[in-house]
């Protein structure tokens, strides 16, 4: 998994946590939320770059998360995960992923909110001895329209990534929409779409733009367990005719999770 498919990964996992309809509280109130992972997964171009092939990738993540919501509807979430990410074939990318975030947040009129929050990254190769630290600095909004049982969304992020490598920092802006549709009450489509404009802090690299479309289903069994299948496209442009490439992925995933809440 590169660094970009990383931060893909924590920013859809943001918008996800961040996509509640909530109601007026009158009172201090933390949730909390302790969730494993395994999933496997097919990516149709590990690298990114022109040529390159795929494989399947086996996943084990643990995740922890913590959210204060006040009475003014401010909302302070912290977020600890690690993760395991085994390669079928290509195992010199087999990687340990321990990463956290911090963000601060504003609600308004229960259906807009704006952000901003850090998230350290540590990447821990299990082929070699690089072990790169990364930050990322985020800001951005997400308004939220809910209708019967659905709610739409759309909204702007922007993000400074601080990589350990160079070549790989960059700001990027993207811009995003999606909906998440309920059949019944246990089954819900997620349908969501995205356009990011990566600019690398090197001069001699390329930027690129990436136009992504994601779907995925999910079955919630009970409160503590929850399946989950789908996949995304994305097409990258680049003047760099090796970026212009498209990469596909599609995977299942079993999601079994502990929630809890502390009013005051």
């Amino acid at each position: 998994m590169t660094k970009q498919q990383l931060l893909k990964k924590t920013v859809v996992a943001l918008i996800a946590i961040l996509a509640i309809d909530l109601p007026a509280y009158s009172e201090n109130k933390v949730d909390f939320r302790i969730e494993g992972d395994v999933g496997g997964q097919y990516n149709s171009n590990i690298a990114q770059i022109a040529g390159f092939g795929g494989d399947f990738i086996n996943s084990y993540t643990v995740t922890g998360t913590a959210r204060y919501l006040a009475p003014s509807q401010t909302q302070l979430l912290a977020r600890v995960q690690g993760q395991l990410n085994k390669f079928i074939s290509r195992n010199e990318f087999d990687v340990a992923v321990f990463a956290g975030s911090l963000t601060l947040s504003q609600w308004f009129f229960n259906t807009l909110n704006i952000y901003a929050g850090i998230q350290p990254i540590q990447l821990v190769s299990l082929s070699s001895t690089r072990k790169p630290l990364d930050m990322v600095y985020l800001g951005g909004l997400t308004y939220y329209y809910p209708f019967n049982k659905d709610i739409a969304f759309a909204g702007y992020q922007i993000d400074k990534l601080n990589a350990s490598a160079q070549d790989f920092s960059s700001i990027n802006n993207t811009f995003f929409l999606g909906i998440r549709h309920s059949f019944t009450d246990n089954l819900f489509l997620n349908a969501t779409g995205r356009v990011r404009l990566r600019n690398l802090d090197v001069p001699t690299i390329a930027d690129d733009t990436r136009y992504t479309g994601a779907l995925n289903a999910q079955y919630i069994f009970n409160p503590w367990l929850t399946l989950q299948a789908g996949g995304d496209y994305t097409q990258i442009t680049s003047t760099a005719s090796e970026r212009n490439i498209g990469v596909f992925s599609f995977g299942v995933n079993i999601i079994g999770g502990y929630n809890s809440s502390l009013s005051f």
